[in-house]
């Protein structure tokens, strides 16, 4: 499984129940204030009740024919209807408001009670008092009427009463899913930030160390391969470059007794000077190879392990997985370095040109380093040996490891002009190094700049400022020549 994939699947996971424990309080919320205005309506519904008997004992009072009898009769008609529409509500909720009672049996077989108890009872009685033509009918019945009103509002009262401890019910499982999300929240992140220690931080911190150890020579490094996703990938890219480096490494020792024995044999009346300096030379031809195809290539995936960690801390998933993508690209570079390695111990240029060469150097540059580079050229290039264009780019790459690594630029300005000499000019923003100090034979990168460019027959300097950044320019010997398209 991709680690994407996994990754997704444990935050919509964790989303999923998260979201289902959010809805759950809202729910018990939307209920809780159901129940209050079904409260305040059985409320409302009580004072109604006493409101009717107010004017049902008013209206008996009242003279016959009366303009204010009249009056009353209109006035408890309408609380009747107010009444009848509130209970009607009551018993069927209204989620708009919200109002409804709780899905509890008791509550329901209670309003049913009231129901009845208002159809059956209550109103039949106002009517009687309403519709009597005798009016000590009238006042005996008003008489009858409050104790089943009282026995009436007794009813409602326990309505309310079922209704607040459901409610009181509510409230505490509403403060239990509270507690609960808390929890959740608590124990989901610790759970996240386990997981992606396990998954992910584990082993880029063991890839990283790996890392160090073999830019230490140290080839005898083993990651343990824990997942099949890009890492677990990754684990066995290295493994597997690690075999080849232990190999190329004891190829390169035996190859150099081999021909150590070969100089003592045929040069047995040179004298020792000459035997160290032979030695020397071919230990130092077989460092510098090891430096351009291997070093620097460990170097970088050093950097973007790095670089992966601190996106990975900083919760950026899309960088981590760009980065990710880059390493795998370095590991299977290094890989193929270490193959070329193996057949000629060099970079093969081919056919490209200069100009091309340069090009395609700084593109791949600025496509893994972000560094902004420029490229313009004059004139027309001089015409080389593969070999002298192999040197000429090593010279280039190098200037442009030192810019990323040590000046730490953000541009790079390559100017390739070929007048009356063909020269090259590598300039950055960085911060510059002292060149009488950093610059002399203990600098292992400049002194094989040096080297190489000795090797072709060109010049080499360095000028460096202080926080003003560098200029490398290189003069390359004449040559023939051939057109150079701008």
């Amino acid at each position: 499984m991709k680690i994407r994939t996994k990754i997704i699947g444990l935050l919509v996971g964790y989303f999923v129940v998260a979201l289902v424990a959010i809805g759950s309080t809202l729910l018990v919320s939307w209920r809780l204030e159901g129940g209050a205005a079904a409260i305040n309506d059985a409320g409302r519904e009580r004072m109604r009740s006493y409101r009717i008997a107010y004017l049902l004992e008013q209206y008996v009072k009242s003279v016959e024919a009366d303009y204010t009898k009249v009056h009353l009769r209109n006035d408890i008609e309408h609380e009747i209807a107010l009444f009848e529409g509130t209970l009607v509500e009551l018993d069927r909720g209204n989620p708009a408001r919200p109002l409804f009672l709780p899905k509890d049996a008791n509550v329901r077989a209670q309003m049913l009670k009231l129901q009845q108890s208002w159809s059956q009872d209550i109103k039949p009685r106002i009517s009687l008092i309403l519709n009597h033509s005798n009016s000590l009918a009238q006042q005996e019945a008003s008489v009858n009427y409050r104790p089943a009103l009282e026995k009436f509002v007794e009813g409602i009262n326990q309505l309310v009463t079922m209704v607040e401890v459901s409610n009181a019910h509510a409230t505490a499982l509403l403060r239990l899913l509270q507690i609960a999300l808390v929890s959740l929240a608590l124990s989901g992140t610790g759970l996240l930030v386990y997981l992606f220690s396990q998954m992910v931080i584990r082993p880029v911190t063991q890839l990283r160390e790996g890392l160090q150890r073999m830019a230490a020579a140290d080839f005898s490094v083993w990651l343990p391969v824990i997942s099949k996703d890009e890492l677990g990938e990754l684990a066995v890219g290295f493994n597997r470059m690690a075999g080849e480096l232990q190999d190329i490494y004891a190829t390169l020792e035996h190859r150099v007794e081999e021909k150590t024995r070969s100089i003592e044999a045929k040069n047995s009346e040179l004298a020792a000077l000459d035997k160290v300096m032979a030695v020397s030379e071919e230990r130092n031809l077989l460092a510098q190879e090891l430096h351009d195809s291997i070093a620097q290539s460990l170097a970088y995936l050093n950097i973007q392990v790095q670089m992966l960690q601190e996106d990975l801390q900083k919760g950026r998933t899309e960088e981590a997985l760009k980065g990710l993508a880059q390493i795998r690209e370095g590991v299977q570079e290094s890989y193929d370095d270490v193959r070329e390695l193996l057949v000629h111990f060099r970079t093969r240029i081919g056919s490209t040109d200069l100009q091309t060469a340069i090009k395609t150097a700084l593109n791949k540059f600025e496509g893994q380093t972000g560094i902004q580079t420029t490229f313009k050229s004059s004139g027309y290039a001089p015409v080389l040996q593969p070999e002298q264009v192999l040197q000429v780019m090593h010279i280039v790459q190098e200037s442009l490891s030192n810019a990323r690594k040590h000046a730490k630029a953000s541009c790079v300005d390559v100017v390739l002009s070929c007048d009356e000499q063909c020269v090259i000019d590598i300039r950055d923003n960085g911060v510059g190094f002292d060149v009488y100090q950093d610059a002399g034979d203990s600098h292992v990168g400049l002194s094989i700049m040096r080297e190489r460019a000795h090797r072709i027959g060109a010049y080499l300097s360095f000028e460096s400022i202080d926080a003003k950044g560098t200029h490398i320019c290189l003069i390359l010997p004449e040559s023939r020549t051939e057109n150079l398209s701008v």
